[in-house]
């Protein structure tokens, strides 16, 4: 069987970055996408990063509809599940993201058991694991720990990406298959934005930019660098003590206002525009009525979250790097997009 792995959700910023990597790397890369128009795109982007595209090849599929994966997944050796909504704004139907995540992960985790892969990397995120009531202040979470998806303080995306991991845990267990399985949980992941398609956490690097907050949330994030990310993702592929495990990725918990001040020293000119202070709390819960984006971060103002690393750190066989380095990177990359 040759190194030949189904990426899902190529055209997404994350998956993009890892394409580059394992084709430059010498995989064989097949690619889904939600529509063929999106292939071109995603093609330039790949080529203007040196990715070598000669095996590089794409297929549309939907992560709501059965058809197609199985055919997807037959030949390859790994499957590396990147796919899923990530919305800048909140939605009143808390399970309104469920049926591309959740759903969506099963198809692909039946796909690859019935194509006989070797390993299935996911990739999850931390908010499966730190949103639930009554935490304590500073609240530390790790690797089993769980999102509360019956809280109201779980929104639309929390709710998804829990349930789906949680599920495909639950899947993989059931078939006796639990170390063919890793979940990599990266926290804010920064860095270089590559194109000028939307993307995750980069939208709120345009945004600071672009002068659109007026002083920064109280909200602490733990930081992760899309390279870090990428390579975790890679070397799971391959690692045999990784298998089963939940591995969070990410190198320090840092402040909005933090993330601000880093951005400002790597970009003098914008400093101006960027909060120089912090919000009041009552007044972000005021702002959010308005602007869904913020209601995301209102369960967590004030509260400072911890985690440690070290056990992933260790799996893997590399140390994550600092903040700072991505958050300049992400910033640098969208003001040379012409972003802000």
């Amino acid at each position: 069987m040759s190194k030949k792995v189904l990426l899902t959700g190529i055209s997404g910023w994350i998956a993009k970055h890892i394409a580059i990597d394992l084709l430059k790397s010498g995989y064989e890369v097949l690619g889904t996408v939600r529509s063929n128009n999106l292939i071109k795109e995603t093609k330039q982007t790949l080529s203007s990063q040196g990715a070598p595209l000669e095996k590089l090849s794409f297929v549309e599929l939907d992560l709501i509809k059965d058809d197609g994966w199985n055919e997807a997944a037959k030949g390859c050796k790994y499957i590396m599940h990147v796919a899923s909504p990530f919305p800048l704004k909140t939605s009143r139907n808390r399970e309104g993201l469920v049926p591309p995540a959740m759903d969506g992960t099963l198809r692909v985790l039946k796909a690859g058991i019935n194509a006989g892969v070797e390993r299935i990397v996911k990739t999850s995120s931390i908010v499966s694991m730190f949103r639930k009531p009554n935490r304590t202040n500073p609240y530390t979470f790790g690797e089993n720990d769980w999102s509360d998806v019956n809280w109201s303080g779980c929104n639309d995306y929390f709710v998804s990406k829990t349930k789906a991991e949680k599920a495909a845990w639950n899947f993989m267990e059931s078939k006796g298959l639990r170390n063919k399985l890793v979940c990599i949980c990266p926290g804010g992941v920064f860095g270089d934005a590559l194109d000028k398609r939307e993307k995750t956490s980069i939208s709120y690097v345009k945004l600071f930019l672009q002068g659109k907050y007026p002083g920064a949330p109280k909200f602490g994030v733990l930081i992760s660098d899309v390279k870090d990310v990428v390579k975790a993702h890679i070397l799971s592929l391959t690692r045999p003590n990784v298998g089963g495990r939940r591995l969070i990725v990410g190198s320090e918990v840092k402040k909005m206002i933090e993330l601000s001040k880093m951005m400002a020293e790597a970009l003098p000119d914008y400093a101006k525009k960027l909060p120089k202070k912090e919000l009041p709390n009552f007044l972000v819960k005021i702002i959010s009525h308005l602007d869904t984006s913020a209601k995301m971060m209102v369960p967590d103002l004030g509260i400072y979250m911890q985690t440690d690393v070290s056990y992933a750190e260790d799996l893997l066989g590399f140390k994550f790097k600092p903040a700072r380095g991505c958050i300049e990177d992400a910033a640098k990359s969208v003001v040379r997009l012409g972003l802000a």
